[in-house]
Parts: C-alpha cells; sequence; structure tokens
C-alpha cells in the first residue's frame, strides 16, 4: 500500500465524509466491475485499487492510521502486509480484495460498521458473490424509477398508460382512486439482469394534477358548493356538480354555512358494484348589500327572532 493515494483513487477530498466516501465506493466499483467488463485486465486491476481503498477510507479507524501515518500506514496496526488481518501482498484474483475471504459474500459488518463491500455488490448487481475462479452466476436486474404525470379525472377513473422505459414499452394500468405521490411497481419490468438473471422492477411515482373543484379523501371526493342566503334559510335545491354529470341536492331549511351533506355513490368508482360517496360543504353566500325594502324585512326578521 505504501506511496498509493486512497484518496485519489475514489475520487474524493481527503475531508470527505463517510457518505462522499461510500457513494464514490459504489460508483467506481459499478464502472470497474467484472461483471461489467469480463477479463478486462485494466478494470480487474482498477476494481482491485478501488476495492483497497474503501477497505481502508470505509473504515474509521484505518482511516485514521491512513490519515497519520500516510505511506507508512502499512507498517502499522499488526495485521498482516497491508495492514489488513490475514491479508497478503501482491495477490492476485477477486477474493484478495477482501482481505483473503474467500468469496464476496463470507462476510458482514467488517467496514466502517455499515458491511462490507461485498454487501454493497450485492445492491449493486442484485445480490450473491462469486467464488474466485468461477463465472458470476444469475444476478437480478436493478429496479428503474419512473415518474408519470395524469389529470385528476383518470386519478379518479382510472388510466391506462404506454411508456418507454429502458427502450422497451411498458403498458401501466393505472387503478381508480391514485393519489398523489402513489407507487406502483410493476414486477419484471425494470433493469435487465445479469448472465440471464431476472429482470427489476419498475417503480412508477405517479403525480395527480389538481382539480379546480375536487380533492380525493379515500374513495370519497370532496367540493364546496356556493348556496343562496334565502335557500339555506328556507330550504330548496341546488345543482352540484358531479364526475357523473349534474346532481339536484335538496337543502334543508336553515342549514349553516360549512355543513357537509352526502352524495351516495358519488365518489370514485372502485369496481361495478362499490364506489365512495361525493362530500358537499355548503358554502352560504351573504349578500353585500342590501336594497331598502330587503333592509326591512332583515330588520322585521331580527325583532322577530330576538
Amino acid at each position: 500500500m505504501a506511496g498509493k493515494d486512497f484518496y485519489k483513487t475514489l475520487g474524493v477530498d481527503k475531508k470527505a465524509l463517510a457518505d462522499e466516501i461510500k457513494k464514490a465506493f459504489r460508483r467506481k466499483a459499478r464502472q470497474y466491475h467484472p461483471d461489467v467488463k469480463p477479463d478486462d485486465k485494466v478494470s480487474e486491476k482498477k476494481f482491485k485499487e478501488v476495492n483497497e481503498a474503501y477497505e481502508v477510507l470505509g473504515d474509521e479507524k484505518k482511516r485514521r492510521e491512513y490519515d497519520t501515518y500516510g505511506e507508512a500506514f502499512h507498517h502499522q496496526g499488526g495485521g498482516g502486509p497491508g495492514g489488513f488481518p490475514g491479508g497478503r501482498a501482491g495477490g492476485s484474483g477477486f477474493g484478495d480484495l477482501f482481505g483473503g475471504a474467500q468469496n464476496f459474500s463470507s462476510r458482514r459488518g467488517s467496514v466502517g460498521g455499515q458491511g462490507d463491500a461485498s454487501d454493497i455488490f450485492a445492491n449493486l448487481f442484485g445480490g450473491g458473490g462469486f467464488q474466485q475462479g468461477q463465472t458470476p452466476g444469475p444476478r437480478r436486474g436493478g429496479n428503474a424509477e419512473h415518474r408519470v404525470e395524469i389529470d385528476f379525472a383518470e386519478a379518479i377513473r382510472g388510466t391506462d398508460l404506454k411508456l418507454r422505459v429502458d427502450g422497451q414499452q411498458v403498458n401501466v394500468k393505472v387503478p381508480p382512486g391514485t393519489v398523489n405521490e402513489a407507487r406502483l411497481r410493476l414486477k419484471g419490468k425494470g433493469h435487465p439482469g445479469v448472465n440471464n438473471g431476472p429482470a427489476g422492477d419498475l417503480i412508477l411515482t405517479v403525480k395527480v394534477h389538481p382539480d379546480p373543484v375536487f380533492t380525493m379523501q379515500g374513495r370519497d371526493l370532496l367540493c364546496r358548493v356556493e348556496v343562496p342566503l334565502t335557500t339555506a334559510l328556507l330550504g330548496g335545491r341546488i345543482e352540484v356538480p358531479t364526475f357523473s354529470g349534474k346532481a339536484m341536492l335538496k337543502i334543508k331549511e336553515g342549514s349553516q354555512n360549512g355543513q357537509k351533506m352526502r352524495l351516495r355513490g358519488k365518489g370514485v368508482q372502485v369496481s361495478r358494484t362499490t364506489a365512495g360517496d361525493q362530500i358537499v360543504e355548503l358554502n352560504i353566500v351573504l349578500p353585500t348589500t342590501l336594497p331598502p325594502a330587503a333592509r326591512k324585512l332583515v330588520e322585521k326578521l331580527d325583532e322577530l327572532l330576538v
């Protein structure tokens, strides 16, 4: 390890935080991983250097010793050559990358308290290590993330979407009642697997554009309608918008501002036999001015109600 600049190998500053070091390692490991570039001797060497650097910088104790002793680091710590217990200098093959471990999945919790580099490869390439001298087996592909936007009416009624993701056409069925920022998972529609492994999943985040009249609360739809003062006092019928056309709502005498009424079955149609309701909030409109004759009537009403 003498003379090696591990920070330069990972492409990070000497003051980099642990998370920055880990992200840099993941990026470099993915770039030079033998599954990505098989039989590439240059990448194999880079891959080994990246792992060697992360074995030190990803461990707080080893990083402090490296920062303290610099090029003399390999003389410290009482371990085998290179400062790693059981390590061997100048080894070849990927088993050497983790201090003499026979395969990537043989150790846990050895790098910085966050799991060793094999755990990170499992996340990068779908799990499962490979033994020295063996051809890597099938690995599941990674999940793909995608955002889609739909109208409020499409969210209420459900809709079918056709998307292009990673060059493939994907048909998506958005169910009725899909809320804003809902996440839909499509099995096997993500990134392709490695060595004939299964594909990952496609995770869709759905943005629902707001509606000027309606909001959604579970299976129910909420809206606010204006009611004339006289109708609120005397009772009557008002016209109310719904997603299936207009509906007439009976207002009881003496209805109050903010009072909520229910239209059965006018909400989200979950199935042919199941639907939510529409909740109508009354907004009683008061006149801003009164003609003289109306004012006298209100004054008389005031006297009668005392």
